[in-house]
């Protein structure tokens, strides 16, 4: 297929992306396929270092990026992030929602919770979803653009997620919100899904997640790995093309959907549980699992 109708399929050339979290990992891969499909695209990031590469490698392929400094938790922040993109590169017509991790909470059963390390990935992943749409949508609307609204969630928000079952109720909330979003913006003309990656091998400086620091992580990649059918985890650039998918022509028709990229481990029963801690908090109460 020639270059030029493979970017008429996609309608992405020359539009204004911005990708939250674009600093690395899918992210990051989701930015620079969005330049590769057409788009100029701005880079948010809490780190200023991790944004800064990746619009270099945007610029490398021929196309204009810029860096932003997001936290996007923090409601001026997101506005910043939003106006400074009309501002340097023009109207946005794709949003791509990417933040979201555990951050900094560690795997424990609910009982144990406090409620800081509760809010902690709600958060990260439902609260910053939820004020960058609000910024986004607007400024699409009073700039009477059509637009793409792409959220990422998690298969944690699908299937049930002992030990992280914050993070799992967050991602829940992060799909539900894409459905009753897309209802509310479908007569502007703006569409909204959700990307639903399972278990992938790189963090966000691309490095293999096995290397992390927390605690029963490598266990858990290699029982992932093994449970998944297509028998190992993902890689960025297969997710990220996910999102270009949603955000582009060829899902013309779609809005409010999750679409989920895991190797197909939700059809099954394996998924492997994110470590398997007692709870303090049933300590001293008879016996325990």
């Amino acid at each position: 297929m020639a270059a030029d109708s493979a970017a008429d399929l996609f309608g992405l050339t020359d539009a204004v992306a911005l990708v939250t979290g674009g600093g690395g990992g899918i992210p990051k891969a989701t930015a620079i396929a969005l330049a590769r499909a057409g788009a100029h695209v701005a880079v948010a990031d809490i780190s200023d270092e991790f944004a800064a590469q990746t619009v270099k490698e945007i610029e490398a392929l021929g196309r204009r990026a810029i860096a932003l400094h997001a936290d996007v938790r923090r409601p001026d922040d997101v506005q910043s992030m939003v106006e400074e993109t009309r501002e340097r590169l023009g109207s946005i017509t794709v949003a791509v929602n990417a933040v979201g991790s555990l951050g900094a909470a560690t795997p424990k059963s609910f009982l144990d919770y406090t409620l800081e390390e509760w809010n902690g990935p709600i958060e990260l992943n439902l609260t910053s979803t939820m004020l960058c749409m609000q910024a986004e949508a607007v400024a699409m609307i009073r700039d009477g653009r059509p637009g793409r609204i792409v959220n990422f969630g998690s298969t944690s928000g699908v299937t049930a997620a002992p030990s992280i079952s914050h993070y799992g109720a967050a991602n829940a909330g992060v799909i539900h919100l894409t459905g009753s979003a897309a209802l509310e913006l479908a007569p502007y003309d703006i569409r909204v899904n959700c990307v639903v990656p399972g278990t992938h091998n790189v963090d966000r400086t691309g490095r293999e997640t096995a290397t992390s620091k927390r605690p029963g992580q490598a266990e858990f990649m290699r029982k992932a790995a093994e449970a998944t059918p297509q028998g190992r985890l993902g890689r960025p650039e297969e997710t990220a093309g996910v999102a270009v998918f949603l955000a582009s022509d060829l899902s013309s028709y779609m809005t409010g959907h999750a679409v989920v990229s895991d190797g197909g481990i939700v059809h099954t029963t394996r998924r492997p549980p994110v470590g398997s801690p007692t709870p303090a908090a049933l300590a001293g109460i008879g016996d325990t699992p």
